[in-house]
């Protein structure tokens, strides 16, 4: 049992929240499709630091402050009502992606990809304010969409990278329900909300 928590809280700790939204840049800039060669390559690594800068290190900068002044208790968050402030903050943090981004002139989807990830932190905010959806679920369900939503609106094949997405998404669910951080309907609810928001926001620019 204790091998299998700690492999269920590695897994978590690989697949988190703040790490995803970059991986998906990274994973899109490496795809054979226009943006590869669209974009020049010091534009890519401005946009990679941009997103990394405010999805990952000033969200942990900020829940270290939090922890540091008796905002939150305990910096995993495990306390549904300690997420709300760090939820609250992380949208300003892709709101201010967006707004930098907007500065430079790049493909609608790029803008929609950090669209998207906002509207997902501001409904997880509005969400937790009563339930303790799964953060980590609605991250990857959200890069799950993500990944669909440019192999239709690109037409480019990513097949064993989507069933490798499913394989990983079915674990980190699993490892979310081992560590005893969600029961099933969050982590699931978490997931589809996540697919879902994605999916509708860019059929919506194919339309």
């Amino acid at each position: 049992m204790k091998n299998e928590n700690r492999a269920a809280s590695l897994l978590s700790a690989l697949l988190h929240p703040l790490i995803l939204p970059t991986l998906g840049l990274i994973i899109l800039f490496n795809l054979n499709t226009y943006l590869s060669y669209s974009i020049p390559g010091q534009a890519k690594k401005f946009i990679l630091l941009i997103v990394f800068i405010n999805s990952a290190i000033a969200p942990v900068l900020s829940i270290l402050l939090l922890k540091k002044t008796g905002f939150i208790k305990d910096i995993t968050l495990d306390d549904r009502s300690e997420r709300m402030l760090p939820l609250l903050l992380s949208a300003i943090y892709f709101f201010l992606t967006y707004f930098l981004l907007r500065k430079v002139a790049l493909p609608s989807l790029l803008y929609f990809y950090i669209i998207g990830a906002t509207m997902l932190v501001l409904l997880s905010l509005i969400i937790t304010y009563r339930w303790k959806i799964s953060i980590h679920m609605v991250s990857m369900g959200g890069f799950t969409g993500f990944l669909i939503s440019i192999a239709l609106l690109l037409q480019i094949d990513v097949y064993w990278l989507l069933m490798l997405t499913f394989l990983l998404s079915g674990m980190l669910g699993t490892a979310r329900v081992i560590v005893n951080a969600h029961d099933l309907p969050q982590v699931f609810a978490g997931y589809a909300m996540g697919v879902g928001v994605m999916l509708v926001l860019f059929l919506y620019l194919k339309a």
